[in-house]
């Protein structure tokens, strides 16, 4: 039977734990019924069962029951043996509060009731003021129990969660010193590597300065000089400003291409055509390396699209480092081939050592070499390969640089099919 209490305020408030309750069990169902009533009638939550099986049920069902009222002496299970039970390992967040109730309270009964840490012994014949003194302290201890576990479960999860962030920090600051440690190295190679490229830069701006400056301060201090000498300070000169000319247009035209601007106009011209422009403008160089230039057979009327002074310029830069990488007496090859859907496959072939280590991850960054140091085998500032890339690029194709089964290097320049790029 169970009773509400006397006063509905006293009712929980949404957010606010429900009260608890107190449970009587006795197998005389008039001391039952007594208890109930009388525990009702002065505020409390209250219901009452007859036998220790119902008792458990009631207590597993119901977490707000606080207190059990207990009789010691009944059928089957006593009530010494339920309490055991009951509080044997139990937890401090559902903590429940005995109360024996004994006809006989004998030395036996009150050290079980210690052994059990049963709440208190009420002696039989009950008074009810009495009962319910006792019940209102049960419940005060039951409150204070479970209060203080449910403080110490928010305490040990603040600590967790301060643990857990502690440790969150701990990677963070092991994350940010690991990434500290790699700016720190990509900081000392840029150094090394702008200490290089001011080398590089400064010698390679300064060589064609040389004879222009020594050759023209000659011709310009009136010495009588022999024509045919002359003449050949004059080609020097020449050679010198177009070589100086050579990496100032480099440069201009990767900064163009890098900002969309500096295609000409679209054109066509035949593969053969373009490629034999290329080989005349190299033949010179070709000779006093003594490297032979060979242009292979190909398909005679595959086309080219695009802007064909970059184009031009892009393929000569790729002989002019091919016949630099050859071997004296070696071979530089040029052929193209068309793919299936009808692109162009532009190959220059060398016979040299094969790609420089490192320079495959630097295709493409201006004024870098796979070696920056002054004593390199390849004279130059690095502007080559980072132009060509950004030609191939603007005509929607790409620079792909591979070794070659017995030694050397192929460049091929991929090109689309019938692709004329906007003039920028």
């Amino acid at each position: 039977m169970t009773h509400s209490p006397a006063n509905p305020a006293a009712a929980a408030a949404p957010g606010i734990p429900p009260p608890l309750s107190v449970l009587v069990l006795d197998d005389e169902r008039p001391i039952v019924e007594l208890l109930v009533r009388g525990l009702s009638q002065r505020g409390f939550l209250v219901k009452g069962v007859h036998d220790a099986a119902a008792a458990k049920a009631a207590i597993e069902s119901d977490p707000g029951i606080g207190v059990l009222l207990s009789d010691v002496r009944m059928p089957g299970q006593t009530g010494l043996a339920l309490a055991e039970e009951l509080l044997r390992d139990r937890e401090e967040a559902r903590a429940l509060e005995v109360v024996l109730l004994t006809g006989g309270a004998t030395a036996d009964v009150a050290l079980g009731a210690l052994r059990a840490r049963t709440f208190d012994l009420v002696q039989k014949p009950l008074r009810l003021a009495e009962v319910a003194a006792v019940a209102e302290r049960a419940l005060a201890s039951c409150r204070g129990r479970r209060a203080r576990a449910l403080r110490d479960a928010e305490v040990d999860l603040r600590i967790g969660a301060a643990e857990a962030e502690r440790a969150r920090l701990v990677d963070r600051l092991s994350a940010s010193s690991a990434r500290l440690d790699d700016v720190q190295t990509a900081l000392a190679a840029s150094q090394r590597m702008r200490s290089d490229l001011l080398a590089v830069i400064s010698h390679e701006m300064r060589t064609p300065l040389i004879p222009i400056l020594g050759f023209s301060e000659i011709l310009a201090g009136g010495m009588a000089l022999p024509a045919a000498e002359v003449k050949d300070y004059g080609r020097l000169i020449h050679s010198g400003a177009r070589c100086l000319l050579s990496l100032i247009e480099a440069a201009l035209d990767i900064v163009a291409l890098e900002h969309g601007r500096g295609l000409g106009p679209g054109l066509q011209e035949t593969v053969p055509r373009l490629l034999s422009r290329v080989l005349a403008a190299q033949a010179a160089e070709a000779a006093a390396q003594g490297v032979r230039l060979e242009l292979a057979d190909g398909a005679a009327q595959a086309v080219v699209c695009g802007d064909m002074r970059l184009l031009a310029t892009a393929l000569g830069l790729l002989v002019d480092n091919a016949i630099k990488a050859s071997p004296a007496a070696g071979t530089v090859l040029l052929g193209w081939s068309v793919r299936q859907d009808q692109g162009i496959d532009i190959l220059v072939r060398d016979q040299g050592a094969g790609l420089p280590e490192g320079l495959e991850s630097q295709i493409g960054t201006p004024f870098l070499q796979a070696d920056m140091s002054l004593t390199r085998n390849w004279p130059g500032a690095g502007l080559g390969l980072a132009l060509v890339t950004r030609v191939a690029a603007a005509h929607g194709g790409r620079l792909r640089l591979s070794a070659v089964d017995g030694g050397g290097t192929e460049a091929c320049l991929e090109l689309p099919a019938a692709h004329l790029p906007a003039a920028a």
